[in-house]
């Protein structure tokens, strides 16, 4: 990072900055207790070590998508979620992912997020997503392997493509918004999206380890319970009202209901994924990040929340 970009993030909005840094803060304690905790040293202590450490992944490229200004928030989000669509058709049988599907079905992804920056929303969405994902990718499909199985086909992949450049394009729209929306613009918006995420995860985790009994979803997610999500909405709701001030025009009532929304709205889609992955027999969708799983399991979060979150900000405050 240049001195004169950093130097505009902090000029454009120190409050954002200040909210970032201390999420590193934040990050960075837990780090070094899992170094030096006598018992998260030991062997057993690995997965709360690696869990630990996949928060950085996410904190950093989210830091820089707020921070950055919209041209780079749209850059990431278009490898992200171009990574996340590439794990996603691993899954799938290979007479859906052959070389010119796949191809065309990664190139949606930046085509997607070109029309967004553009400002061609209808573009983004109806010529992009819903032409090439559930109209172009069947036929280049049924051309090569005749109709047999098309719907069901088509099904996948366009699902892999709503799942991953639709959904996690909402996070570049919320970046994309004028600075006026709020406190910090759009950018700040996205900020308070990202944190409640991350903390809904991070403490469902750690809520379910410590006190974890009841099964929540044994079928879909066996090592989720009720007392973890009930950490993780209870930490969430409070993470948001002390966010929200500082990041958005939000009152601290309100950034609490945003933070328990998130947390609920973000378990369905993280069970989403889990059936996805149970129905295809994987444990993750790829090895990014050790012991943790790839792209889209950390991003299986806000493929719900991040378009209820963008349309709901469109509804109430734009």
């Amino acid at each position: 990072m240049s001195a004169s970009i950093l130097a505009a993030a902090i000029t454009g909005s120190p409050r954002l900055l200040q909210l970032v840094l201390t999420v590193y803060a934040v990050i960075a304690v837990f780090s070094v207790l899992s170094l030096v905790h006598p018992r998260l040293r030991r062997p057993e202590g690995r997965a709360v070590r690696h869990a630990i450490n996949s928060w950085w992944p996410p904190a950093l490229i989210g830091g820089a998508a707020v921070l950055l200004g919209p041209a780079v928030a749209v850059l990431i989000f278009v490898a992200v979620s171009t990574w996340a669509l590439a794990e996603y058709l691993r899954f799938l049988p290979a007479s859906d992912r052959t070389p010119d599907v796949v191809a065309l079905a990664l190139l949606l992804g930046p085509l997607h997020f070109a029309a967004l920056a553009a400002g061609q929303v209808a573009l983004a969405e109806g010529g992009v997503l819903l032409l090439g994902g559930f109209v172009v990718l069947p036929l280049l499909r049924a051309l090569r392997h005749g109709p047999a199985g098309l719907l069901a086909g088509a099904a996948r992949v366009g699902l892999g493509v709503v799942l991953t450049a639709f959904s996690l394009g909402h996070v570049a729209r919320l970046c994309l918004l004028p600075a006026s929306v709020g406190a910090a613009g759009g950018a700040g918006l996205a900020a308070l999206l990202l944190i409640c995420v991350m903390v809904s995860d991070a403490a469902q985790y750690v809520a379910g380890k410590l006190a974890g009994r009841h099964a929540l979803a044994p079928v879909l997610s066996p090592r989720k319970t009720w007392e973890g999500l009930a950490g993780g909405v209870l930490m969430t709701g409070v993470v948001g009202a002390l966010a929200a001030p500082l990041a958005t025009s939000l009152s601290r009532p309100i950034g609490a209901a945003v933070g328990v929304a998130l947390a609920l709205v973000g378990l369905l889609g993280d069970l989403l994924v889990s059936a996805i992955k149970r129905d295809v027999g994987v444990k993750d969708s790829g090895a990014v990040l050790p012991g943790q799983g790839g792209v889209l399991d950390r991003c299986d979060s806000l493929i719900l929340a991040a378009p209820l979150y963008y349309h709901a900000v469109q509804a109430w405050l734009l």
